[in-house]
């Protein structure tokens, strides 16, 4: 059993993490919300009023409760959530959904905290790109292994679907987010210009578009944080490097790259500080050609009052390839009924009609392989790219400092991007934090 001080180390180490740069990757990397609060689904899902300390259990007339933690605030994963929720109480009358809803910044350490309390949800989805090294390793979420070697549908996801840690799985993937490239159709075919395929293709469409088009050409973000890097980062997955492989070179001559277009009028200077909302709203506002971000603004992009495109981010020498992002699903070690709780994620998460519920109300892109050439995924021509990508993914460092690695990518990118700093400087300093990083988390990668 985890032990209070080592608890209070572990939550040392996550602290150290500036909360503002702990945005989930797909939610990670996600827009942030309009309004707050989860959802009540008739008499059966309650929204929780707590602090959502109490674990899942039963009552004396027979009900049973089921918490759920979430730091969702989009809309549209609500309405997932919702509709989910909904689909397991038409079977299961007799239990509860009671969802909590938690600060995206506070649901790592309060699940830390529950190592200590040994009071927690019975489910919980957690930024898995970011959190998964330090809770997995702290003793506050159920070993998954039985469970899910023991799933019927377990062939139907792919590894990356599947978080282990020293070979016992903790967190599994229903759905991902990744990244793609949204382009304004009107302004393109105005201009004579395809969408773009690869990275040379991309820059001589910027190029073409920036004199009439100056500081607005690319929506993107460039914030100091791990959402700055996951945008930034697939230019060098694109040549086959990653945050184990790239160098100083690697990382200066793709940043020189983003100088050339804060310089030259593709981006403003502003994007050093856009996060993906940021960025999401300016492509919106029809001024931009292009727009990078995920597909969990696809909803949206159906009411804008321009034409949109999609196509995958442009690919480099070695192919197109983005890190994936999204939440992940896992069970809280201290929940009364780990096999309920695993009922649950099975039929409102990782069945096929889950699944689908959740793509329509949110975008978010079903992990399941037998989904792929489902109608009501293929028959949506946007979403298609980021289909397409989510077979041909980069690979995070298994690392707990991961979160540490990516904050230094993203600080570099936007210091270039600002003019604070030039790419030679820039990498350098990125690169030792990335290797100090590595090394503080284990040196595993």
């Amino acid at each position: 059993m985890t032990s209070a001080t080592d608890v209070n180390t572990m939550m040392s180490d996550l602290n150290r993490i500036d909360t503002s740069t702990q945005r989930s990757v797909g939610a990670v990397l996600r827009p942030r919300a309009q309004a707050a609060g989860a959802a009540a689904i008739g008499m059966l899902v309650l929204s929780a009023c707590g602090d959502g300390s109490d674990t899942g259990s039963g009552s004396a007339d027979g009900q049973q409760t089921l918490t759920v933690w979430t730091y969702y605030t989009a809309g549209g994963q609500n309405d997932a959530l919702e509709q989910q929720n909904a689909l397991w109480a038409e079977s299961h009358p007799d239990v509860t959904i009671e969802t909590v809803q938690i600060p995206f910044e506070q649901l790592p350490s309060k699940l830390l905290a529950t190592a200590t309390t040994q009071d927690g949800p019975d489910v919980v989805l957690d930024n898995v790109v970011v959190d998964f090294p330090t809770l997995a390793s702290s003793g506050v979420l159920a070993d998954l292994t039985g469970y899910w070697d023991g799933y019927a549908d377990k062939d139907l996801f792919p590894d990356s679907a599947v978080w282990s840690y020293e070979d016992k799985v903790y967190n599994v993937m229903s759905y991902t987010n990744l990244l793609g490239l949204y382009y304004n159709a009107d302004m393109l075919e105005e201009a004579g210009i395809e969408p773009p395929e690869t990275m040379e293709e991309f820059q001589a469409a910027l190029e073409q578009l920036a004199p009439d088009n100056e500081g607005s050409v690319l929506a993107e973000s460039g914030a100091p944080t791990v959402e700055g890097a996951w945008m930034f980062m697939p230019h060098l997955l694109g040549q086959g490097k990653d945050y184990c492989t790239m160098t100083e070179a690697d990382l200066t001559t793709n940043l020189q790259t983003v100088q050339g277009w804060s310089q030259d009028g593709v981006i403003p200077r502003e994007t050093a500080t856009w996060d993906q909302a940021d960025a999401w709203q300016a492509f919106m506002s029809g001024d931009y050609p292009f727009g990078i971000n995920g597909n969990w603004n696809l909803a949206d992009a159906r009411g804008a009052d321009f034409t949109i495109g999609t196509t995958r981010f442009p690919a480099g020498p070695e192919g197109s390839h983005v890190f994936p992002g999204g939440e992940a699903i896992g069970i809280g070690a201290f929940a009364e009924d780990k096999d309920l709780a695993w009922q649950y994620v099975e039929e409102a998460w990782m069945s096929q009609e889950a699944s689908l519920i959740n793509f329509e109300a949110s975008g978010q892109i079903p992990t399941r392989s037998d989904l792929a050439d489902d109608e009501t995924i293929t028959s949506d021509e946007l979403v298609q790219p980021f289909v397409e990508a989510a077979s041909e993914t980069g690979a995070w460092p298994l690392n707990q400092e991961t979160a540490a690695m990516q904050t230094a990518v993203g600080e570099a990118h936007s210091a270039v991007i600002s003019g604070q700093s030039e790419p030679a400087d820039a990498a350098r300093t990125a690169i030792e934090a990335v290797t100090a990083a590595r090394e503080d988390g284990g040196g595993s990668c």
